[in-house]
């Protein structure tokens, strides 16, 4: 069976998620997300059983990439998970339709069912070779043992990698935190553009700890049961996940449907196994970050990221030498 073509304005690098889908009987909704793919997948097979008349078409793609495609208006119906400070940004408060009576979802048109968190993956024979600890706080990583051996989340790209850079920010300061992102960074051998990269590598090619959310770490730590969850206990940081139907969509009540079934009980069945923060079951020990903070922050939070890219660069052994 052919696919439709994407939307005008999905980027190249969006994946369309490959399950089986309802009959379209009642319409056919575009729903776009940031989650990764395997968990979408699980998200529609049930929607497809709850709502077999709605087909849905849904394309993932990074954080960044989905902000900047509802900023210029793309066509679609529904946000299908997404990070919160990625939906306070600006010009998307007029892409999302308002509140229905009784949607549960909050004044800005989003419902805030769940949330994610961060975590560690870390391979104990690996950090055993380089006589390493696994991480218990945020400046473990920074230990010159861990020389090349930590993957980050790019947070130019990942709503994990924004999470993880806003929380240690927010927690130990500005000038605190930028000192203590400097010295991870000279352990950190690539910046991947998804939390699923750092676990997903973790475990090979000598990667010892990959810093991503509780989400992919569980999912990791499934397939390979040697591998170790280990959580910053100085700052867990966490953020709200939203859910929305876009303010031109054709079919509103249509992708009401799908957002009923976001608020329902067998979602948050779904949500649960897939290691999800539910929001009405707060979790004591985390770091929630100020959602507003870190967007009015973000362009200077991204700009000093790239400076400090820069200086990585010129410390490459590809530049060493070259005067």
């Amino acid at each position: 069976m052919s696919h439709p073509a994407p939307p005008h304005g999905v980027p190249a690098d969006a994946v369309r998620i490959d399950a089986a889908t309802g009959s379209g009987l009642a319409g056919r909704l575009i729903a776009y997300s940031s989650f990764e793919p395997y968990e979408l997948a699980d998200y529609l097979q049930a929607l497809r059983i709850l709502l077999p008349d709605i087909a849905i078409e849904l394309w993932r793609m990074s954080t960044t990439s989905l902000t900047e495609l509802l900023q210029a208006g793309v066509e679609g119906d529904l946000i299908l998970g997404w990070a919160d400070t990625a939906a306070q940004s600006p010009g998307i408060a007029e892409r999302i339709a308002p509140p229905a009576p009784g949607s549960g979802a909050d004044p800005d048109g989003f419902c805030r069912p769940t949330g994610f968190s961060l975590a560690f993956i870390t391979d104990p024979s690996c950090l055993r070779a380089r006589g390493a600890d696994a991480p218990k706080i945020w400046q473990d990583l920074a230990a010159p043992q861990l020389a090349d051996c930590i993957l980050f989340p790019d947070p130019r790209r990942s709503g994990a990698g924004y999470l993880a850079l806003s929380t240690i920010l927010q927690c130990f300061g500005t000038e605190d935190g930028w000192r203590l992102m400097t010295e991870i960074d000279r352990n950190v051998r690539d910046y991947p553009g998804s939390a699923w990269a750092p676990a997903a590598r973790t475990g090979q090619d000598g990667i010892a700890i990959g810093v991503t959310v509780r989400i992919a770490a569980s999912r990791r730590q499934q397939e390979f049961p040697t591998l170790s969850i280990a959580l910053p206990l100085d700052a867990v940081g966490a953020e709200a996940e939203v859910y929305g139907v876009l303010a031109a969509s054709r079919q509103p009540a249509l992708a009401r449907r799908v957002l009923a079934w976001v608020m329902s009980d067998d979602a948050a069945h779904r949500f649960r196994s897939h290691a999800k923060l539910l929001l009405q079951e707060p979790e004591q020990a985390l770091f929630a970050i100020d959602p507003l903070r870190a967007t009015r922050e973000r362009p200077a939070i991204l700009q000093r990221f790239d400076e400090l890219m820069r200086q990585r660069a010129a410390r490459s052994p590809l530049t060493e030498g070259i005067q």
